[in-house]
């Protein structure tokens, strides 16, 4: 059972690092949306939680290795702690190629995905920060499906800017840069998405 198993709490330390970290660069996304399109560093932000993580990443890997008891399966820890980095590393990619593309106009849906991500973010971490106290599901049964909402309403979004995109818009270029801006920001969206099915999983099957 969950709760009788041995826990070391370095795991939670990386995992709640992690969970810091993804607020974090959620978070200097939307200062890079409300500067736009001036950026102000808000992308160097990014890039350094996104090297934490890595770092942070590494070490659970390390702890991972060397532990004797585990709080829950090795395969789950992996699973959570590498999900969790590359969700970082997705929302630093698309600031990135924000500052990239300089891009003269934004579709209204692009500064809703960036308000999704970092609403997402922020409930993740609360998600993460009470595994260490072994809840049941139904504890965050309210988290995870606030989740769930925020990614079906941002594909709801997406439709909207795909049947929009294309409308008298003379340069492709910039059309293909604002494509592959919300393509990046949906990818976040949908890893944010899985981070909530994986600790709905973890929860369920060491209950």
């Amino acid at each position: 059972m969950f709760n009788r198993m041995p826990k070391d709490k370095s795991f939670f330390d990386d995992f709640e690092q992690l969970g810091q970290c993804l607020t974090s660069v959620t978070a200097s996304l939307s200062s890079c949306m409300d500067q736009w399109p001036g950026m102000n560093g808000c992308v160097q932000s990014m890039e350094e939680n996104r090297h934490i993580a890595h770092q942070v990443q590494r070490v659970c890997l390390l702890h991972l290795d060397t532990a004797f008891i585990t709080p829950f399966d090795r395969e789950d820890i992996l699973q959570l702690a590498t999900e969790l980095y590359k969700t970082i590393a997705a929302v630093a990619t698309a600031g990135r190629r924000l500052e990239l593309y300089k891009l003269e106009d934004m579709h209204p849906s692009l500064r809703w995905h960036v308000s999704a991500l970092d609403s997402m973010a922020r409930e993740i971490s609360a998600t993460i920060n009470l595994l260490r106290s072994a809840p049941k599901l139904s504890a965050l049964r309210a988290n995870l499906d606030e989740i769930g909402r925020l990614e079906e309403t941002a594909r709801q979004h997406r439709d909207q800017f795909l049947t929009e995109v294309y409308i008298d818009q003379a340069d492709p270029i910039a059309v293909m840069q604002k494509r592959e801006v919300h393509d990046l920001m949906m990818d976040g969206i949908d890893r944010c998405d899985r981070l909530g099915r994986t600790v709905e999983r973890i929860l369920l099957k060491n209950d």
